[in-house]
């Protein structure tokens, strides 16, 4: 009778470790979600607030300094926030969150790199959380973490 039971078990034992494992969401499309950024691109009911914008700020603006223009409310599922750095043709997004602070939902870094003469805005759609902070910054995110 214990040898049985000790081949169920076992039986047991082996159905449950070879079980297919559940299937999880790859953290892109999770953050996807929460947070994305695209370079030069609009939404079509911000194009004319953000052309007229951009041709402010690229007139009035000294080479590299950040302009930033925001799209939100109260009621809208996400906050689009466009940045624009004077002489910076591409940008770095990032996302930094610490799971083990429960108070931060997180931040956003930007940084205008890659200068010229044709320079580039990005937008950044985020959850609309007033808890997220955006931080623009000269530097890359690279640099920044090597300093501390």
């Amino acid at each position: 009778m214990k040898y049985i039971i000790g081949f169920i078990l076992l039986m047991l034992l082996m159905t449950g470790c070879s079980g297919k494992e559940a299937n999880v969401p790859d953290l892109d499309n999770r953050m996807s979600k929460v947070f994305s950024y695209e370079l030069n691109q609009v939404e079509p009911e911000h194009s004319e607030q953000v052309r007229d914008w951009l041709a402010k700020a690229r007139q009035s603006g000294k080479e590299g300094q950040f302009f930033v223009h925001s799209f939100s409310n109260d009621t809208d599922e996400y906050v689009y926030n466009y940045v624009y750095k004077k002489g910076a043709s591409d940008y770095e997004v990032s996302f930094i969150y610490n799971p083990d602070d429960p108070r931060s939902k997180g931040s956003v870094h930007v940084s205008g790199i890659n200068h010229s003469a044709n320079d580039s805005f990005v937008k950044i759609k985020l959850i609309n959380d007033l808890s997220i902070l955006v931080n623009l910054s000269d530097d890359p995110i690279g640099k920044k973490l090597q300093d501390q």
